[in-house]
């Protein structure tokens, strides 16, 4: 047994358990020689966990045990956002396109308002217009007689003249 190592209890290990134990040591050492690994175990909760490894291990198998829940929480939390965000933008799209036909109403409307006013207006204009040139073209033209035939207006019994001067 002397090339063999033994355990605390003096029972000789096996040549895998000895690879194991090596590799392990190994594993350790390169863990321990980290600088971030060294910081942090210089630290007081690093000494404090070192000094207390019962609370490292329940620290270590919480930490594990709620990383799963966590991200699946955190993936939820992005998706979700994503999602509103998403509804966000389709809703503000909904909006806008209401607000858009509800605009072309409004104009379509101010189109046959005016259109109806402007007619109205253009009636007026030309019933005035003709009014007024009909106004003008009658009192024209008893004026024009007026300046012809002074004798026929100082004559009223006299409608003999009148009538074939019109005519």
């Amino acid at each position: 047994m002397q090339g063999e190592m033994s355990n605390i209890d003096g029972l000789p290990l096996s040549r895998e358990m000895q690879d194991l134990q090596n590799r392990f040591n190994t594993m350790m050492h390169t863990i321990n020689s980290n600088s971030k690994v060294a910081a942090f175990m210089n630290s007081s909760l690093g000494q404090y966990l070192d000094d207390h490894p019962f609370f490292a291990l329940l620290l270590l198998v919480f930490t594990i045990m709620s990383a799963v829940p966590v991200g699946l929480f955190l993936i939820f939390a992005v998706v979700t956002s994503l999602l509103a965000c998403i509804g966000f933008i389709v809703m503000e799209g909904l909006m806008l396109s209401i607000g858009g036909v509800v605009l072309l109403c409004f104009l379509c409307g101010m189109v046959l308002i005016s259109l109806a006013i402007s007619s109205l207006l253009a009636i007026c204009y030309f019933t005035f217009s003709t009014t007024m040139n009909y106004y003008h073209n009658s009192s024209t033209a008893s004026k024009k007689e007026e300046t012809i035939n002074p004798a026929a207006n100082m004559c009223p019994g006299n409608t003999e003249s009148k009538s074939t001067k019109t005519e």
